[in-house]
């Protein structure tokens, strides 16, 4: 089998789980024609990829490669980062190296469903208080995270997994509305029901979506963004929907109600966050390692920060680190790639959630609270983006300098 099959199996694995961005994409992709020797021209958007190879200067076979971006598959990350480390060592047979890249493509999601249904719920349940600090958050964030779970589990792969942000906004919210209504009273609805929706909420395509434009990669910047704002506002409409249906349009109102969770618990609840994202994106339990320190580093830099020089410095300097951090720890052959060590930071700077409650606020008449979410939402994009890049190219900079042949990260 040529080599050039093995580089258009290892785009189809790198676009399905493109969420970084197309930069990152092409790295994986030359590193395999690298290792195979094969010469290839590219043109990649976040959907798809075009393939030519060249031959003694002549163009050869092309193939254009399809796939939906997504993150819900971290097993298949770690191991594609595996097979590129060893091909750049030592590449195996082309038969055999595209015998294992269809054995990664075709493998079954490492958690079963009904952990991926609770690693959801935690999932929502440790992020909760971080929105509204108390018991009562805490605990529908749980029961609307299971059910938001089982959505995310039955749609999965199927044709109804793009309507999901709708769907699963407007079930919730409903759920919300009625089931607990007397939380939905107190806080306003979108901030009860947020921590559920976060696993759809698009924080991490607006972000790479931000660092594509930035870095000059406007038409793929252009595509993401876009489709970012359809995912944030297909939820926007699930939850407006929902309280349309029910009658409870004053529910948008949001209310910040006093917290009742002690910091020592907030804290807590990013380490239930990190074992919800692990099995609910299918990641490998060694990751927690990593994830968890991680997590919690950028939330208390973030807030420290914050606290001392305001919110946008804090995020710029909390993503920097996160980006750095990231991009040094991916590195190393034996560690995680970068995406999941980045991933649980990007939902700790929420880029997505406030333009959730901005939209949602804005349309349940709250005009100041709207306008003004919108707008730090409008500044936390580009700031997250911003810093994030800017720590992965300082770091990159830092290690081409001071460590003798090192490649980069696979």
């Amino acid at each position: 089998m040529p080599a050039f099959d093995v580089v258009v199996r290892v785009a189809q694995l790198a676009l399905a789980c493109s969420a970084e961005g197309v930069e990152s994409l092409e790295r994986s992709v030359s590193t395999a024609a690298s290792a195979y020797g094969v010469d290839v021209d590219l043109v990649v958007l976040p959907e798809q990829m075009l393939l030519t190879e060249r031959s003694s200067g002549e163009v050869g076979r092309a193939a254009v490669v399809r796939a939906a971006p997504g993150i819900f598959r971290l097993d298949q990350v770690a191991a594609l980062k595996r097979f590129l480390v060893q091909a750049q060592r030592q590449p195996v047979d082309p038969d055999e190296a595209c015998r294992r890249l269809d054995a990664i493509a075709q493998s079954r999601p490492r958690w079963p469903a009904w952990a991926r249904v609770l690693g959801v719920a935690l999932f929502a349940a440790g992020f909760a208080p971080s929105v509204v600090a108390t018991w009562g958050e805490a605990g529908a964030a749980a029961i609307l995270g299971l059910v938001m779970g089982v959505l995310v589990v039955l749609t999965a792969g199927r044709p109804l997994e793009g309507l999901l942000p709708f769907f699963g906004a407007f079930i919730v919210t409903t759920l919300g509305l009625t089931v607990l209504s007397g939380l939905a009273e107190r806080t306003g609805v979108t901030l009860m029901v947020l921590p559920a929706l976060f696993i759809v909420v698009p924080g991490d395509t607006l972000s790479a979506a931000a660092g594509e434009l930035l870095g000059g990669r406007l038409t793929a910047g252009t595509v993401r963004l876009v489709f970012g704002f359809l995912t944030l506002g297909l939820i926007v409409i699930g939850i407006v929907a929902a309280t349309g249906v029910t009658g409870n349009g004053d529910a948008l109102d949001e209310t910040l109600p006093p917290p009742e969770l002690s910091f020592v618990i907030v804290l807590a609840g990013w380490v239930v966050f990190c074992v919800g994202l692990v099995l609910a994106f299918n990641a490998e339990p060694g990751v927690l390692v990593w994830l968890v320190p991680g997590v919690i580093g950028t939330f208390l830099l973030q807030q420290g920060v914050t606290r001392l020089a305001g919110a946008v410095i804090g995020t710029l300097v909390a993503g920097a680190v996160l980006g750095a951090c990231g991009n040094l720890v991916g590195a190393h052959p034996q560690r995680p790639p970068r995406l999941i060590l980045l991933l649980g930071g990007f939902f700790v700077l929420t880029v997505g959630g406030v333009g959730v409650r901005g939209a949602t606020a804005l349309l349940g008449g709250d005009i100041v609270t709207g306008l003004q979410n919108l707008a730090d939402f409008a500044l936390q994009v580009p700031t997250v983006a911003l810093a994030i890049a800017a720590g992965v190219i300082l770091s990159d900079h830092s290690r081409r300098h001071h460590v003798p042949g090192v490649a980069s990260n696979a």
